[in-house]
């Protein structure tokens, strides 16, 4: 069959707009489906190449001290927000397998008055969203 032969088909009233728009969508439905399948199994991949094979606890085997949480003065008492933050942080990284390094705020610095360059750059990006 020819290719002019084939375009015939779609060209003649609404018809043939309709069945080609449906062909369209329908092959793009089909790859994103294929897409979120490849994705799905990519996940399922990692997670059994991630399960390591567990020991038995033998005698020689210790087990390992639980970790000491820092201690955090209440927000009453005048404890510094900072402070209590990373002592979170601290918690987060240390319950998703991580190991909290510091647990110290870090100084904030650079947070004066902008200068005439930045302030018109940003004037500049903002142009339009009136």
């Amino acid at each position: 069959m020819e290719l002019s032969h084939i375009a015939d088909k779609f060209s003649h009233g609404t018809g043939g707009a309709i069945a080609l728009a449906m062909i369209a969508f329908s092959v793009v439905f089909l790859v994103l489906i294929a897409l979120t399948l490849i994705i799905m199994g990519t996940r399922y991949l990692a997670d059994l190449s991630e399960r390591k094979p567990m020991k038995p606890a033998g005698p020689e085997q210790k087990a390992a001290p639980a970790p000491v949480a820092p201690s955090v003065p209440a927000a009453g008492e005048g404890g510094d927000k900072n402070v209590i933050a990373a002592v979170i942080a601290a918690a987060i990284a240390a319950s998703g397998g991580g190991r909290a390094t510091s647990i110290r705020p870090l100084a904030v610095t650079g947070r004066g008055k902008p200068s005439a360059w930045k302030t018109a750059g940003r004037m500049d990006l903002l142009e339009g969203f009136e």
